[in-house]
């Protein structure tokens, strides 16, 4: 499927029309799951095999989606490098990002957690078999609560 190669990044085939989205997790079975769901919701899918890659899609690339384990990249979760750098984004970047954080200790769906981690969505890893819905629920919730915001930027020509 890899177009060309640079600087070790193979660039995919992306569809038009098709949200683009970064998967960034160590687990394999995890990400068959992740990037079929994915591709069910009409996502370009781009696995990230390790933090510097994922760095490296990110400098280069404008994600609508970010799928993130919070032990990716073998890191303690409360200091997952890559998270860290979506925190500190400036917030009129981060909003065009939906990002969903998987971990062990989330209770999926929970709006509370998902602030205090500056994510979209958090889900619990054993809420995988689930993630079709869980994503499209959440999807969809986060594009009605900005779809007026984004509209009056589009009007003001700032987007």
């Amino acid at each position: 499927m890899s177009q060309q190669n640079y600087r070790g990044m193979d660039f995919e085939h992306y569809t038009e029309g098709f949200m683009d989205s970064l998967v960034c997790d160590d687990n394999q079975s995890n990400l068959k799951i992740i990037s079929e769901t994915l591709k069910d919701l009409k996502c370009n899918v781009v696995v990230s095999p390790d933090l510097e890659n994922a760095f490296d899609r990110i400098r280069y690339n404008q994600f609508d989606v970010l799928v993130l384990n919070e032990t990716f990249g073998g890191g303690d979760p409360e200091k997952n490098e890559l998270l860290e750098t979506y925190q500190t984004m400036p917030i009129n970047n981060r909003r065009r990002i939906f990002l969903a954080l998987i971990g062990t200790n989330f209770k999926t769906l929970d709006n509370m957690t998902a602030y205090i981690k500056s994510v979209n969505v958090v889900i619990n890893i054993n809420d995988l078999p689930n993630l079709k819905v869980i994503l499209t629920k959440a999807i969809s919730e986060n594009d009605q609560f900005y779809k007026v915001f984004k509209g009056v930027l589009t009007e003001l020509g700032k987007t």
